[in-house]
């Protein structure tokens, strides 16, 4: 079984469904997080050919690749819950579903709002320095040769980690569900194929 089985929001209509608002945008967020890798490939290929071939290197791709990284890992760590693609060890939650689903499903909601603090803690402890960065116009580089503003980044921090708290929320109010129709006498996990994918 896998944690897919938990993010399968098409089964049932809820508000991180597929065709909800929400859930269009972090599938958006998720394919501008893909964009940006292509573009970093392609700058760092271009600069390695034109250092190589032409002794004239791109400046600021050190940093920029840099700040990509972290702006493709905060676009798309929501669309990677919402499809189950959260790296996890299933050693003792996937069993203990299948043999205690009421129970599995509880503790499993549990993990998932401890996810919901740690994304909420990442969101609050990055405004701040967000509005700094906005107001005071930080930016990283070398002044006079390349530079560029800092809070582009800073924001998609701030919009990834809250997004990720909701769509963890999302995960504990569904299973919360599911263990109440477990203990009801249906068994969800029953009807479902574990490791469906969803895009």
């Amino acid at each position: 079984m896998s944690y897919e089985t938990n993010t399968d929001l098409e089964s049932t209509p809820a508000t991180g469904a597929p065709d909800s608002a929400f859930g269009h945008l972090i599938d958006a967020l998720n394919a501008a997080g893909s964009v940006l890798i292509a573009a970093v490939m392609l700058l760092m290929c271009a600069d390695v050919l034109l250092r190589n071939l032409a002794n004239r290197p791109i400046d600021g791709v050190a940093e920029l690749v840099a700040t990509s990284i972290v702006m493709i890992v905060f676009l798309q760590l929501p669309a990677t819950l919402r499809h189950g693609r959260m790296s996890r060890a299933d050693l003792f939650i996937d069993p203990f579903i299948d043999r205690r689903p009421r129970a599995g499903k509880r503790l499993r909601a549990l993990f998932s709002a401890a996810g919901i603090f740690a994304c909420g803690v990442i969101a609050y402890a990055s405004w701040r320095p967000l509005l700094r960065s906005w107001t005071e116009d930080e930016f990283l580089g070398v002044e006079g040769l390349f530079t560029f503003p800092i809070w582009p980044m800073r924001a998609l921090v701030v919009l990834g980690a809250a997004l990720a708290a909701v769509q963890y929320l999302l995960l504990v109010i569904q299973d919360i569900r599911e263990s109440l129709a477990a203990a009801g006498g249906d068994a969800p996990n029953a009807t479902r194929k574990p490791g469906a994918q969803h895009e």
